[in-house]
C-alpha cells in the first residue's frame, strides 16, 4: 500500500470500520473460498457476509481467450437439444450454509442465433459474467461446504469441453 500526496492511506471500501451513535459496524467482510482455471475459464468464488449469519456466494467466471462467451444460468440442465451447459453456482451440501434466494447474474443474456440449426441459445456477452447466490450462513462454527459449479465457453468458432457438477470443498471461518 502507498501513500496518497495526502501522506494518507487510500481507504479500501471493504476495510473501513464506521462509528455510528458510539455502535461500531464493521463491512462487508469478503472470504476467499476457491480459485482454478479448467477449460479456458478462470473462476474464483468468494463468500461476502454482509452481516452475521447472512450473505452471498459470488463466483467470477472469467473466459481467457477473447471472444468466449459462457451461456446463460437459466439455460436447461443439459442444454437446449444438448447444445450448451448453463454457467451455474450451487451449495450441494453443507450443514451450516443453505441458498437464501435465487442465483443472480452481473450481466443479461443474449441470444445466439445458430443458422445452420435454426436454433437460439441463451447466452452471455463475450467476457466475464459474476453469479450470485444469497445464502444464509452459520458463523458461530466453521462451516464446512461442498459447492458445484458448471460452465461451457465457446466462441463462434470453437466450444471447449464443458465443466459439469464439478465439486469444490471449502471451509468458512467462523465470523468474530
Amino acid at each position: 500500500m502507498t501513500l496518497n500526496e495526502d501522506g494518507l492511506f487510500p481507504l479500501l471500501a471493504c476495510a473501513v470500520v464506521l462509528s455510528v451513535g458510539g455502535v461500531t459496524q464493521a463491512g462487508p467482510v469478503r472470504l476467499s473460498l476457491a480459485t482454478f482455471v479448467e477449460n479456458e475459464v478462470a473462476v474464483e468464488i468468494v463468500l461476502v457476509q454482509d452481516e452475521p449469519g447472512r450473505g452471498r456466494l459470488v463466483g467470477t467466471f472469467t473466459p481467457l481467450d477473447p471472444g468466449l462467451h459462457l451461456y446463460s444460468k437459466d439455460l436447461p440442465t443439459h442444454g437446449i437439444r444438448g447444445l450448451g451447459r448453463p454457467t451455474r453456482l450451487q451449495v450441494v451440501s453443507s450443514r451450516s450454509i443453505k441458498a437464501a434466494g435465487a442465483l443472480a447474474a452481473s450481466r443479461p443474456t443474449l441470444d445466439l442465433f445458430i443458422r445452420p440449426l435454426g436454433m437460439k441459445l441463451p447466452v452471455y456477452p463475450e467476457g466475464p459474467v459474476t453469479l450470485s447466490l444469497p445464502v444464509s450462513v452459520r458463523t458461530d462454527a466453521s462451516t464446512a461446504a461442498q459447492l458445484s459449479v458448471t460452465y461451457m465457453a465457446c466462441s463462434d468458432r470453437i466450444c471447449h469441453p464443458p465443466v459439469i457438477d464439478k465439486r469444490i470443498a471449502v471451509t468458512i471461518p467462523p465470523r468474530p
